[in-house]
């Protein structure tokens, strides 16, 4: 019974490798999930900011519509979502350059409705496929980056010692005293009515 009880509490104070590994799979699987969503998020933003400026490059500045701009919206949406999903996109330098460069084709089919009276300006040319697929390589580098410096701070953060903030402490209030000294109250009686007799020559 007392050995039962001896490795119980050994198991609570020092849990076995499984339970350590399992927490350390779950914290691995929270930064995969915490890196996923932010490649995700960028290349849905990066895509649309991209398509917007090279729309605003080629159309001279005309402005786009409301509608033109929900399409565009959602159009990055999908292709975040694609990147955060996909286990190809998610994990490789190749598939994120890719999914770049296919979220500017589609941010270009979408932001191309703006630009349907200009009849003079074919839709698809190589240096227009060449300039995203650049702006998609360099993004591609700077979201990298992102997640480097992610990947970075976390490891740094785990290793640092955790502050701790100790409770405030009120300072301890001295005990009044009961006791109350009444020989002064008692003296002072005594002297005022204290009867006195003349001086001594008096009596000479």
């Amino acid at each position: 019974m007392a050995f039962s009880k001896r490795s119980a509490i050994i198991q609570l104070v020092f849990p076995p490798s499984g339970r350590v590994s399992a927490r350390t799979q779950v914290s691995t699987r929270t930064r995969r999930a915490a890196v996923a969503r932010l490649r995700g998020a960028s290349a849905g933003s990066v895509s649309g900011a991209l398509s917007i400026a090279a729309h605003g490059w080629a159309a001279g500045g005309m402005p786009v519509q409301s509608s033109t701009l929900m399409l565009l919206v959602a159009a990055s949406t999908a292709v975040g979502a694609l990147v955060a999903g996909l286990t190809p996109l998610r994990t490789t330098a190749v598939g994120l350059v890719t999914a770049l460069w296919g979220g500017q084709l589609i941010g270009h089919l979408v932001m191309s409705a703006d630009m349907a009276q200009m009849h003079d300006m074919p839709l698809w040319t190589p240096a227009m496929l060449g300039a995203h697929l650049v702006g998609a390589v360099c993004a591609a580098v700077v979201i990298l980056g992102a997640e480097a410096a992610y990947r970075i701070g976390t490891a740094v953060a785990r290793v640092l010692p955790v502050p701790v903030n100790l409770p405030a402490t009120d300072e301890p209030i001295l005990p009044r005293s009961v006791h109350r000294d009444r020989v002064i109250l008692r003296i002072f009686p005594t002297e005022t009515f204290r009867t006195r007799g003349p001086p001594l020559p008096a009596y000479c």
